[in-house]
């Protein structure tokens, strides 16, 4: 038996994110069928494509309510309103490939709230919480329009995640808890290099930067595997890395 632990850094509101977990999730559904055995263990860190305001100032600014606007006039706004609908049709179309229905309507804002609430899930309900927050919150931005930004949105979450009752989570939530240590995590991440998610660490070893196709997983995963049976897990050249680069958000 082989134990696969995975660290992802990626921002909730990065489309490629959940494209990529889609592969990754792929390639473990793979790689199970032939080693049952194996196990894997994601952990997420957070990273802001846009980070919070009062990370650049001295404000101390409550946790809610949070300013959100359109999704397509944000993308418009950043990118030119034809590199925008580009931007757009590249990323449903990748999506779509991957058994995904995506829509650009509703709202995006500041994803601080939750991340926290992604930490809750981890140091409360363990990675099974963890992951259920991650597509709760995916699902409903990517495909049903939901502004994750909205207290009620994130309490939803919370709840159908097993993390306690609505009063419960929307207590942690408005008390801000956390903001601080998910703030300091997402520093740390652009501060050890990292510019572009998702990115994945695979058993402390591979970087793989983008969402890349299932067989880019696949193949670290015998790599890892081969010399673990060789008793060769350590030492491994850094240009052993793979996949950098596609299909990230910057």
């Amino acid at each position: 038996m082989t134990h696969y632990p995975i660290l992802v850094t990626s921002d909730i509101v990065c489309p490629w994110c959940y494209i990529g977990h889609t592969r990754l999730t792929r390639a473990i559904t793979a790689h199970k069928e032939r080693y049952p055995n194996d196990t894997f263990h994601l952990k997420y860190l957070p990273f802001y494509l846009n980070p919070p305001p009062h990370l650049d100032s001295s404000q101390n600014l409550p946790a809610f309510p949070v300013t959100s606007v359109n999704k397509r006039a944000y993308y418009a706004a950043k990118f030119g309103p034809e590199r925008g609908r580009q931007v757009e049709v590249r990323i449903v179309s990748a999506a779509a490939s991957d058994g995904l229905s995506f829509s650009f309507g509703g709202n995006t804002g500041i994803s601080r709230n939750g991340h926290r609430l992604v930490y809750y899930a981890q140091t409360h309900g363990g990675e099974e919480a963890q992951n259920k927050v991650m597509l709760g919150l995916w699902r409903r931005y990517y495909e049903r329009e939901i502004d994750i930004t909205l207290l009620e949105t994130l309490v939803e979450v919370g709840v159908e995640s097993g993390l306690g009752s609505a009063e419960k989570v929307r207590e942690y939530l408005e008390s801000g808890r956390d903001g601080e240590v998910v703030d300091r995590l997402a520093e740390e991440q652009r501060g050890g290099g990292i510019s572009g998610v998702p990115n994945y660490v695979v058993a402390d070893m591979w970087e793989v930067s983008g969402a890349q196709e299932p067989e880019v997983f696949l193949q670290l995963f015998r790599r890892w595997k081969d010399l673990e049976v060789k008793g060769q897990v350590k030492g491994v050249e850094e240009g052993d890395g793979a996949g950098k680069g596609v299909g990230a958000c910057l």
